[in-house]
């Protein structure tokens, strides 16, 4: 668990000193905004055509009353369609987390998912997009598929500013009695790329959102993020951020997170 942590702790320096120090690279997809990279909405943008990306970040969890913990996230998106991706993914953890108090490695759900836009912005109609996930129950202790619908749109307000709205609905096929099998939940990010007109490989990121409980009873939660993406390389990207839920039940309020990652595409 130690080892884990500090391992965490190391890839978010390394990362957070390459972001600083980096000034000249060309931009490219840095305003091109996935789940995750580095909080939890996506823009309404799809990867290009044929265009294949890895994706993958490491995040240092930090849960209420709890251990400290470590979660690994690594993506592979593939555009297989004009404006269309598939995309599959793990996310293996281990130590705290704050929806379960069992801290032994976990190696995580596997998803696959496919996303796909609609159209693109243009005067004063917003790109839109409907990206769907399942979780498949690989993890420790996992039962039945997870699934996820969400809408996606977004529009530019101002010179460079952006808003991205995703509403989503996540259904629990197996799900245990004092579990809900509907959850729904509604974001808002926002997105300004940093710089313009001298730079164009940086982009500040923004959201705030609210979800359900996952348990019968429970509130509503309220979480909130910021972030920063950087272009490191003509087609690589890193990304750093920091999310927290700050209203809601306790038992299901995640944790402060902070997230560090690495996306390149070829």
């Amino acid at each position: 668990m130690k080892l884990i942590t500090k391992q965490a702790i190391a890839a978010f320096c390394i990362t957070a000193l390459m972001m600083s120090g980096t000034t000249k690279a060309r931009a490219g997809d840095h305003n091109n905004i996935d789940a995750n990279r580095p909080l939890s909405f996506d823009d309404a943008e799809s990867i290009g055509y044929r265009e294949q990306a890895i994706e993958m970040g490491a995040s240092l969890l930090l849960p209420r009353d709890g251990d400290v913990g470590g979660e690994l996230e690594i993506e592979y998106v593939y555009g297989f369609a004009r404006n269309t991706h598939f995309h599959i993914g793990i996310n293996p953890s281990i130590g705290g987390s704050a929806d379960t108090k069992d801290t032994r490695f976990d190696p995580g759900n596997v998803s696959v998912g496919i996303f796909h836009n609609f159209n693109r912005e243009y005067n004063n109609t917003p790109a839109f997009a409907v990206r769907a996930d399942a979780h498949l129950p690989t993890g420790r202790d996992a039962s039945g598929v997870d699934l996820r619908l969400r809408g996606i749109a977004s529009k530019t307000v101002g010179q460079y500013d952006r808003l991205h709205l995703n509403l989503d609905l996540n259904v629990k096929i197996d799900a245990d009695s004092d579990e809900r099998a509907f959850v729904p939940g509604v974001v808002l990010g926002y997105s300004r790329p940093l710089g313009y007109p001298r730079r164009f490989d940086r982009t500040f990121v923004a959201e705030v959102g609210v979800r359900g409980g996952e348990h019968k009873g429970d509130g509503a939660i309220a979480s909130a993020g910021v972030g920063l993406r950087q272009q490191v390389g003509y087609q690589s990207v890193v990304d750093i951020g920091l999310q927290t839920d700050f209203a809601g039940d306790e038992g299901d309020r995640s944790q402060l997170r902070l997230t560090a990652g690495y996306s390149f595409s070829f």
